[in-house]
C-alpha cells in the first residue's frame, strides 16, 4: 500500500513537472515569436523608385511579406516623380491586408519613375551617325549638326531595346539640310518629335592670325588651323602649317583669309642691285670674283649677276647671304672663263 502510495506520488510529481516545462517552453516560444514578429514588422520607405507603371507593397514597405505583390497606387510618367502622403499609404496598406506597418516618422513617400535619359545630344549623335552610314556626309570627315530647335531632355522605358529611333530621315546633298522623326524607346503615350537641322562638313584650313605685309616672314602662330565647311575651301591647296615657318609672304593676306601654297615663298636673301661674291669651283680649282646682282633671289634660286670686272652677265645659284655659286654648265663656265683671259 505504501509502495502504491510511493509510486502515485511519484507520477504526479513527474506529470506536475511536465506540464510545468511545457508551459515555460510555450512561454518562451510566444516570446520568441512575438520578438520576431516586431522585428519583421513592414517599415514604410520614404523614397522609392519603381520600373514599372504600378507601385506595390513591397515598393512602399521593406518586409511586405505576401502581400507585397499587391499594386496600391499608380507610378508617375516615365522619368517623373509624384509624393504620396503617408496617411494614404497606411490606408492603402490597410485595405490590401497589411495592418501591422511601422511608419518609421515617414510623412511623404516620394515616388520616381525610372527611365533611360536622352538629351539632345544623343539625338544629335545618333543623326550623325546614321547620315555616315547612309553615306549622307563622310565617314571620316568632321561633320558639325545644327537643330533648328531646342530638344528638351526626354525620358525612354528601361525595358526599351534602344532608347530612342530615328525615322523618315530625309538628306538634301546640296545644302545639308535634313529632317527627322525621333521616337522615344517605350513611350507610345508621346509623339514622335519632327526636327530639323543643318549638317556642315567642315575640314581644317590654314587661316592667317594677323594681316600679313608682302615680304613678312611667317612666324609661328601667324597661321594656325580652324575648321571651316568644306565648300568654301574647293581649289583651295592644303599644306603643313610648319612648312610656312621662316618662309616670307609674296602678297598682303589680310587676318581671317584662308592662306595657301602659292601666297608664299623662301625669303629672298639677295636683293636686286646687291653686291655679291661669285663662287667657282672646279676640282683643285676654286675663283672668286665680284658681281652685282640683277635679280633678287632666295636660297637655291639662280638669277643673274653682272661679273664687276668683265660687265658680262652670268647665272648663278644663291648659296647664302650675299654669296652666289657658279654651275658647271658650258655655258656658265664659259662666261666666268672669259672674264679670266
Amino acid at each position: 500500500m505504501i509502495d502504491i502510495l510511493i509510486k502515485r506520488r511519484k507520477t504526479n510529481v513527474q506529470l506536475g513537472t511536465t506540464k510545468w516545462l511545457n508551459r515555460l517552453a510555450f512561454a518562451a516560444l510566444s516570446l520568441s515569436l512575438g520578438v520576431t514578429t516586431a522585428l519583421a514588422m513592414p517599415k514604410m520607405r520614404a523614397n522609392i523608385e519603381v520600373t514599372g507603371s504600378l507601385v506595390t507593397l513591397s515598393d512602399l514597405f521593406e518586409d511586405a511579406g505576401p502581400q507585397g505583390s499587391r499594386a496600391v497606387f499608380r507610378a508617375p510618367s516615365i522619368g517623373q516623380s509624384g509624393v504620396i502622403r503617408a496617411e494614404r499609404v497606411l490606408l492603402a496598406a490597410r485595405d490590401a491586408g497589411l495592418n501591422e506597418v511601422d511608419r518609421n516618422n515617414v510623412t511623404m513617400v516620394r515616388v520616381r519613375h525610372a527611365s533611360q535619359l536622352v538629351t539632345e545630344h544623343d539625338i544629335t549623335d545618333g543623326l550623325l551617325a546614321r547620315m555616315k552610314q547612309k553615306g549622307f556626309v563622310s565617314s571620316a570627315g568632321d561633320v558639325e549638326l545644327s537643330l533648328n530647335q531646342n530638344v528638351p531632355d526626354q525620358h525612354a522605358s528601361l525595358d526599351a531595346l534602344q532608347s530612342f529611333h530615328i525615322r523618315a530621315l530625309r538628306f538634301d546633298r546640296s545644302s545639308g539640310r535634313f529632317s527627322a522623326n525621333i521616337l522615344i524607346g517605350g513611350r507610345n503615350d508621346l509623339s514622335p518629335i519632327r526636327i530639323s537641322g543643318q549638317a556642315t562638313e567642315t575640314v581644317m584650313v590654314p587661316i592667317a592670325t594677323r594681316n600679313i605685309l608682302r615680304g613678312d616672314l611667317i612666324m609661328e602662330g601667324d597661321i594656325i588651323l580652324s575648321p571651316m565647311p568644306r565648300q568654301r575651301t574647293r581649289g583651295i591647296d592644303r599644306m603643313q602649317i610648319s612648312n610656312l615657318i621662316g618662309k616670307a609672304a609674296r602678297q598682303n593676306i589680310r587676318q581671317g583669309a584662308i592662306a595657301s601654297n602659292s601666297m608664299f615663298k623662301v625669303p629672298e636673301i639677295i636683293n636686286r642691285s646687291d653686291i655679291v661674291t661669285i663662287l667657282f669651283k672646279s676640282g683643285n680649282l676654286t675663283l672668286t670674283m665680284r658681281g652685282t646682282a640683277m635679280t633678287a633671289g632666295a636660297k637655291g634660286d639662280v638669277i643673274a649677276i653682272q661679273n664687276l670686272q668683265t660687265n658680262r652677265i652670268i647665272r648663278a645659284r644663291v648659296k647664302d647671304a650675299g654669296l652666289v655659286q657658279v654651275g658647271e654648265t658650258p655655258m656658265t663656265i664659259a662666261a666666268v672663263k672669259g672674264q679670266t683671259q
